[in-house]
């Protein structure tokens, strides 16, 4: 049943089963199947189906508010349990974002590895979307990603680590490429990158919205990309344009070009993701070098 009451709260955050599905990597027929299954068990109905969506019922209300917090706790049982028997006593294992790592993360790094000099560090690169599922499933104990990371708020501790400025990526031949910042109402013509949901989760949403704000266009997308790369790719070879957060600045490629954004308000946070209980030391350690040095 575990599986389904998984599956269930992704389907309760997203008010839909196609969304849900997507994130799930799953097919709509199995994940409808699966919510059946999990109404049988429950003795009634927990979702209302309505040509927008779904909404939870009274009995969905109440499961939602129930099992959050239940998984988290079972999770995190388990988790250390996991250790125990891979002889892993002190560890910390960190999701990241490659393209922040090197301004937000690397001086935490080496203070924790100064602080705690037996402490072991597992760095996995993951995307947003990665680093959601790795923390759903234990498999790391803290995340440096973006707001899409805002949906885990009620499964963990979410803290809002910095908010970063926005840049434009464009073509290195593009008309505006020699300007100091650029208007988003410069760029209703152009087409945008848009990127796998499953990788960064809400991007393109975003993205139209902030467009719609401060430009008063809907825009046009071209892809979806799967990685920073990929984006940067598209952008050079495709005459495209990206909306991204100045910390890529660092990651940029031959072909491309990055123009501040002029927009006030067009910011991005950095969130810092970790599982709930209480921390070890060197976790403490890690959280409060992240924040003293942002």
């Amino acid at each position: 049943m575990l599986p389904q009451i998984r599956a269930f709260l992704i389907v309760s955050e997203e008010g839909s089963i196609n969304r849900a599905a997507e994130r799930l990597r799953l097919s709509q027929s199995a994940l409808s199947r699966q919510m059946q299954a999990l109404e049988h068990e429950m003795g009634g109905t927990l979702l209302e189906r309505t040509s927008n969506g779904v909404t939870l019922t009274p009995a969905g209300q109440a499961l939602q508010a129930a099992m959050g917090t239940v998984l988290t706790h079972y999770d995190r049982a388990v988790t250390d349990v996991r250790r125990i028997v891979r002889g892993e006593k002190n560890i910390i294992r960190i999701g990241y974002m490659a393209s922040a790592a090197r301004e937000y993360l690397d001086a935490a790094l080496k203070h924790v590895r100064a602080a705690h000099p037996d402490l072991v560090l597992k760095l996995l690169d993951l995307s947003p979307g990665e680093q959601i599922a790795a923390l759903r499933a234990g498999e790391i104990d803290v995340g440096l990603t973006d707001e899409s990371a805002e949906v885990l708020a009620r499964e963990f501790y979410t803290r809002v680590l910095v908010s970063i400025p926005s840049v434009i990526a464009l073509p290195e031949q593009h008309r505006l490429r020699k300007l100091g910042s650029v208007r988003l109402t410069q760029l209703k013509n152009e087409v945008f990158v848009k990127s796998d949901e499953r990788e960064v989760p809400g991007l393109t949403r975003r993205t139209t919205a902030i467009c719609w704000k401060h430009g008063k266009f809907r825009p046009r997308f071209v892809g979806p990309t799967h990685s920073l790369a990929e984006t940067f790719q598209t952008v050079a070879n495709e005459n495209a344009v990206a909306l991204l957060p100045s910390f890529v600045r660092h990651n940029a490629v031959t072909g491309v070009t990055m123009v501040p954004l002029a927009d006030e308000g067009v910011t991005w946070k950095l969130l810092v993701v970790w599982q709930r209980g209480k921390p070890s030391k060197a976790l403490r350690t890690l959280l409060e070098a992240l924040f003293k040095h942002a």
